[in-house]
């Protein structure tokens, strides 16, 4: 598909704008050259966007605009030799001696070869755009051609589903019944739920599975998302790991401990499951699931969701329920809920009408229905409204509801290169917002405007909220560290669509692969044979690799080696749940890469040095490295690094390693069982946002330089049970730079009260959350002048005093929560001494019961 060409050709066009590349392209002497390309992609830049519009329907456009792309990628490539050859010179700048850089400066001979070759492709590049400009002539293109993109301006603090649930109570009402009915010649019945995709059979599983009378029926309650193979072993993992301790990681457990660990679990308890999404399953593959579940107790019920009648048919016990479409009055409510703030549809009665009819060609359909109210909200241009009721979209023959297409081609084009990324992703996958804002980052797909002062992060959160805004995202669950979501089936099916030829989800009965895609996911542990399968061998482009999800990723060097040694522009190397004892040294020629995550691996016992040759990289996951035994001594080579997170048996982090990462942005320190200190230059981390540690029992305190980090806003600190936050030389708070705008701490039963070098922060903190501090006692004087405080959680600290004078008097506080937590949750109760001084807070929960 051409969609995403004009991304491309915009991508290089940033490239070639930036301040970096003006700054390469006078170094290299290839000013000219490049200004030239420049020159012609934007003088045609109208035409490209003439012919994606048009591709549809003209078969030799769509043809042009491949190749463009492929050219896109190449000049793409050309421009990261520069910008890494240029980072290169700049680390041995930095960090070599003064007699070797000036031998350096002497030796010109490899600036000469490097700029020769560069000459070379940059004139091949030249030429291949010549020809592609000369051949779009044939096409009557338009240099005016309509923006149709509509973008949304929804506010998006709360990840609460704007749309409700319109039309189900019935349907929830008979659901209930069946599982409160007694199971007659079984212990486990079966209930499927069945329905075309988008009607709603997730959405009303989850009513059922959150009632208060469900709960009181059944002891445990297990949700699986399903793949689309019917694993077993896939299955019983996740059903272990919802019921064990969070800290729990069964991922290589081998089948006999999991079904051990399972009936142990589940003997004799009344349990209710949901399998969610049921794609395939054989009667054969059935029985063995039900035969692990039969240790249950009575009048225990398994919910399944298909769109698959064949496979309710397997299952069920009791005849399948058929859901059915909405109907057309709760449609249109359902519609007007997402288009509009409540009661302004009264002031547009023209689009309301217009609005009826878009609806009918939803035939009842709650997801598509969603979708595109949610791409018309706030919008009061009638033409707006009367394009997507017209749209020819509806009436082409596709396996794309009409609907979704309609919504992504007029999303604007940084949302849609951002939403076609997500297509490397499998089926129901639990993606969580800052891996994949990293892996935008990572390819490109994240450009600053002109002028702006907004980190990539930040804007990269920004075009996470939009396509959430839009419905392209859902299941969203906020944690303290990150926000978890998936993707809808058919919406993956429509970013599948429209990423073809773009990347590529690889099985053992895949054949032949698409020799220029740019981003390749190994969903197959059969795959990974010491040598690279032939449809692979041949790809020389790829920017992303990324190997299995949730099963057993790479277990030997030789296989990487061979990827490294073939896939030479590598971005992003994705190795979660790996299994492999070293990385090989090879890894540090990937010049290009910007993303190398080894999570999960629990063997992985050094990373090579040559790692820290790796100058692109912006983004290290070591997280769950249980046996990594120390970190690279050269990190501070690693002059781009923008995220760590690391696990490692050291005892010290020493100085001039990570308190060198000047770049750095984010750093998460957790799992660490010997580590006593942090690294001392840690105040030298001067762009630091997001500093998390977690889950180090030896750790005594924090390094005082921590609260000199101007731009920290982020400070989450958990499960450290030696973990004293002193005060030390903290009475001068006046010098103090820290201005936090989050502050998380759990688990730490040494804290009595908040030190005082926090107080600098009392009018910019805006989430304060102490949970699980047993013997937290005092709040400080200074929380009363927490003039920005939003959101206060009090929870698991049963010897809090209540403060003197009373619970605090905070303005701008939206959510207060507090549970177990003595006389502090007695006094804030409805009637309680402190209730009138927080009855202006919209939202509060006290001990489990929301009170207002």
């Amino acid at each position: 598909m051409g969609e995403l060409v004009t991304g491309a050709v915009q991508g290089v066009l940033g490239m070639l704008a930036s301040a970096a590349y003006e700054e390469i392209m006078l170094t290299w002497d290839v000013k000219d050259d490049l200004e030239k390309l420049k020159q012609k992609l934007e003088i045609n830049r109208a035409k490209i966007l003439d012919a994606e519009q048009k591709q549809r329907k003209e078969l030799e456009i769509r043809t042009w605009l491949k190749k463009l792309r492929q050219f896109c990628h190449d000049a793409e490539d050309v421009l990261d030799e520069f910008e890494a050859e240029a980072l290169k010179r700049q680390a041995t700048l930095e960090h070599r001696s003064f007699r070797i850089k000036v031998r350096y400066y002497v030796s010109c001979l490899a600036k000469l070869k490097f700029r020769y070759k560069m000459g070379h492709k940059i004139k091949d590049l030249t030429k291949t755009l010549d020809d592609l400009l000369e051949e779009k002539n044939l096409f009557p293109l338009s240099s005016t051609p309509e923006d149709r993109s509509i973008v949304n301006r929804r506010e998006t603090h709360s990840f609460v589903s704007v749309s409700g649930v319109f039309g189900r109570k019935d349907d929830k009402k008979r659901i209930i019944e069946l599982l409160m009915s007694p199971s007659e010649n079984t212990k486990i019945s079966v209930v499927p739920i069945v329905g075309i995709g988008g009607v709603g059979k997730t959405t009303l599983a989850k009513m059922v599975f959150i009632d208060e009378r469900v709960d009181q029926l059944f002891e445990i309650k297990v949700w699986v998302s399903m793949q689309v193979e019917f694993d077993l072993r896939v299955i019983l993992t996740d059903i272990v790991q919802s019921l064990s301790p969070p800290d729990t990681r069964c991922d290589h457990w081998k089948m006999e401990q999991l079904q051990s660990h399972l009936r142990g679990m589940l003997e004799n308890k009344r349990c209710l499951f949901i399998l969610d999404d049921v794609w395939n399953v054989s009667r054969q593959e059935w029985t063995e699931l039900r035969d692990l579940l039969e240790g249950v107790s009575k009048g225990s019920k398994i919910i399944v969701t298909s769109r698959n009648k064949s496979v309710a048919a397997v299952m069920r016990t009791v005849p399948e329920y058929d859901l059915k479409p909405l109907s057309d009055e709760d449609s249109i409510s359902l519609f007007m809920k997402c288009a509009f703030e409540q009661g302004e549809e009264k002031s547009h009665p023209a689009l309301v009408e217009i609005g009826k009819e878009i609806v009918k060609k939803c035939a009842g359909n709650p997801l598509a229905v969603k979708t595109l109210g949610s791409l018309l909200y706030s919008k009061n241009d009638e033409r707006n409204w009367v394009h997507v009721r017209d749209s020819e979209i509806w009436k082409m023959e596709t396996d794309i509801l009409p609907s979704l297409r309609i919504s992504y081609d007029l999303m604007p084009l940084h949302l849609k290169q951002c939403f076609a990324y997500c297509s490397i992703f499998p089926k129901n996958y639990e993606f969580n917002n800052l891996e994949l804002i990293q892996l935008w980052i990572a390819n490109g797909l994240i450009q600053p405007s002109s002028g702006s002062n907004q980190e990539l992060e930040e804007i990269g959160q920004q075009y996470w909220e939009e396509l959430w805004s839009r419905s392209f995202f859902e299941d969203v669950v906020e944690d303290y560290l990150f926000l978890t979501f998936r993707m809808h089936d058919l919406i993956h099916q429509l970013c599948l669509s429209v990423a073809e030829n773009e990347s590529s989800v690889v099985n053992v009965g895949t054949g032949d692969v698409y020799e220029r895609i740019r981003h390749l996911s190994l969903a197959d542990p059969n795959l990974l044979s010491d040598e690279l399968p032939k449809n692979l061998s041949k790809l020389r482009g790829l920017h992303t690799v990324m190997f299995p999800v949730k099963k057993e990723g790479p277990t030997g060097e030789t296989f990487l080696s061979n990827c490294i040694s073939t896939f030479k522009h590598l971005r992003v190397l994705h190795l979660h749940d790996s299994t492999f004892e070293g990385l090989p040294s090879s890894v540090g020629k990937l010049r290009h890469l910007r993303f190398l995550h080894l999570c999960g691996n629990p063997k992985i016992k050094r990373l090579p040095n040559s790692v820290c040759e790796l100058q692109n990289l912006q983004s290290l996951g070591l997280a769950k490295c249980e046996a990594l035994e120390e970190l690279p001594v050269d990190m501070k080579r690693m002059i781009n690094l923008r995220f760590l997170d690391i696990t490692t048996k050291q005892v010290v982090l020493p100085e001039n390693g990570i308190g060198s990462l000047t770049s750095l942005r984010a750093l998460f320190i957790g799992d660490c069982d010997n580590l006593e200190a942090l690294c001392e230059d840690i105040c030298s981390l001067t762009s630091l946002k997001k500093f998390f540690v977690g889950s180090c029992p030896r750790l005594k305190d924090l390094p005082r330089g921590i609260r000199d980090i101007e731009k920290l806003e982020n400070l989450w600190i958990g499960n450290c049970e030696n973990l004293k936050l002193s005060d030390e030389e903290g009475n001068q708070t006046s010098n103090i730079r820290l201005k936090l705008r989050s502050l998380v701490l759990f688990r730490l039963p040494k804290l009595v009260s908040l030190p005082k070098w926090l107080e600098g922060s009392a009018t910019t903190l805006r989430r304060l959350v102490i949970e699980d501090c047993p013997n937290f006692r005092y709040f400080p004087e200074w929380l009363q002048r927490c003039s920005s405080l939003q959101k206060l959680k009090i929870a698991g600290c049963p010897q809090v005093s209540r403060p003197q004078e009373g619970f605090p008097l905070l303005a701008s506080l939206k959510l207060l929560t507090i549970e177990e937590s003595g006389e502090l949750s007695s006094a804030c109760r409805r009637g309680g001494e402190d209730w009138p001084r927080i009855t202006h807070v919209p939202e509060i929960h006290i001990d489990g019961e929301r009170t207002k």
